[in-house]
């Protein structure tokens, strides 16, 4: 490897951080969406039913008919199937 020039040295002391600051955001980028993943599947993954369910809760809000459920109440009225 040949030696830098000064000119160069301050090149590559200039472009650093964007570089550090660029493979930052891209490793937590890539974790937060490895962890979406985990979190929250994706929607052809979920069954159809449920999906309805939750389509017509999202229609009886926007008409004014919204109740609220409790955690348990919430599992029994929309169930979901895990694999």
């Amino acid at each position: 490897m040949t030696d830098l020039s000064e000119e160069e040295q301050m090149l590559v002391m200039k472009l650093t951080p964007v570089l550090e600051n660029s493979l930052r955001y891209k490793i937590i980028q890539s974790i937060i969406d490895a962890l979406e993943e985990q979190t929250y599947p994706p929607e052809d993954m979920l069954q159809e039913d449920f999906i309805r369910s939750i389509e017509e809760a999202e229609t009886e809000i926007k008409e004014g008919r919204s109740r609220r459920y409790s955690r348990d109440e919430f599992k029994k009225e929309f169930p979901t199937k895990v694999d």
